[in-house]
């Protein structure tokens, strides 16, 4: 009982004196003169004007736009080009749009096969692609210039840091979401608002001259007025998974449209689809184009992982091509018969 009591009073006088053992964290939350800690991964500081002509740092919160926090927490501008591994992700969101175009003016015309309106009708759409692409790069900084300056990618949460704010001591959430991977997120948004606006600028004219009318005319249109949001959407959901995976995603997606492409011939004997290929432009375009997708894959996935096996990596593109061609005759399904 004795022991009980004693424990009790101490109790009363610790909490009669406020006496507290466990300690919080602790950092300046107003301005300051000298630079201090701040909480987080991409609470930052930076400089303000303050009074008798001197300069203040801020109170913990995001960074400038065009800045990211570095070791110190001070907010420091970002002067760095982005890496070709950057500038390829950036390649590979502005190919998606336009493939997602192409798919729709090829599924959406009457006539599948090659023909005058239907190349200037893709012509239409990569001339939109590539002058809202130019544009892009123009009204981003450096003014004027077709070079970026950009935030380095560090790590997955850079491309989301609104699921890190920090909220010290369960007092208050510092809301420090920031574009940390400065232009590489927001400018795939203004490329595709601008790809809309060189839509309906462009894509009527070349129509009236290709003398596309009704629904010829209006169909894809209306297919990439949907496509876009679409991707704006995925984008801005899953942009840092895209940029890690962005690699292997195309050239998963050009191994399966690649095979989906020679599986829908009739005549699935390998001279019949060495034929088709090289007799029909429309073929021979389609084929060359998952090469292309193909090859871009494989270029962006060995520079990220081991680039001195670039050379060796390319003499691979055309592999798939041949494969499906010299083994088709094994996988024919006619071939195959239950006794």
């Amino acid at each position: 009982m004795k022991e009980m009591a004693s424990l009790s009073s101490i109790v009363v006088l610790l909490f009669f004196f406020n006496i507290h053992f466990i300690q919080g964290y602790y950092y300046d939350k107003g301005t300051v003169q000298t630079i201090t800690k701040c909480p987080g991964y991409y609470c930052g500081r930076y400089q303000v004007p303050g009074d008798n002509e001197t300069s203040l740092w801020s109170l913990c919160g995001p960074c400038p736009r065009g800045s990211r926090v570095n070791s110190t927490w001070a907010c420091t501008e970002c002067t760095s080009s982005p890496t070709a591994y950057d500038w390829m992700y950036l390649c590979f969101m502005v190919v998606i749009g336009l493939l997602a175009q192409w798919y729709s003016i090829d599924t959406m015309l009457p006539n599948s096969q090659f023909s005058w309106k239907t190349f200037g009708t893709h012509f239409s759409a990569l001339i939109e692609t590539c002058l809202s692409a130019c544009i892009t790069l123009l009204i981003h900084e450096p003014l004027g210039s077709l070079q970026l300056r950009s935030c380095t990618v560090k790590h997955l949460s850079d491309w989301y840091t609104i699921l890190h704010n920090p909220n010290p001591n369960y007092e208050e959430v510092l809301h420090c979401a920031q574009e940390a991977v400065y232009p590489l997120y927001s400018i795939v948004f203004v490329h595709y608002g601008l790809s809309v606006f060189m839509l309906f600028f462009i894509r009527p004219w070349a129509n009236k001259a290709l003398q596309n009318r009704g629904h010829v005319a209006s169909r894809p249109i209306y297919a990439a007025l949907y496509l876009y949001p679409i991707l704006a959407l995925i984008h801005g959901i899953m942009a840092g998974l895209i940029y890690y995976a962005f690699p292997s995603i195309i050239i998963l997606l050009s191994l399966m449209s690649h095979a989906f492409h020679f599986a829908s011939r009739t005549d699935q004997s390998w001279r019949a689809l060495l034929y088709e290929t090289v007799s029909c432009i429309h073929n021979l375009v389609v084929v060359i184009g998952h090469w292309v997708l193909h090859g871009f894959g494989l270029v962006a996935l060995t520079l990220w992982l081991q680039p001195e096996l670039l050379a060796v990596i390319l003499t691979l593109v055309p592999l798939p091509t041949f494969l499906y061609i010299v083994l088709s005759r094994f996988t024919d399904p006619g071939k195959f018969h239950t006794d």
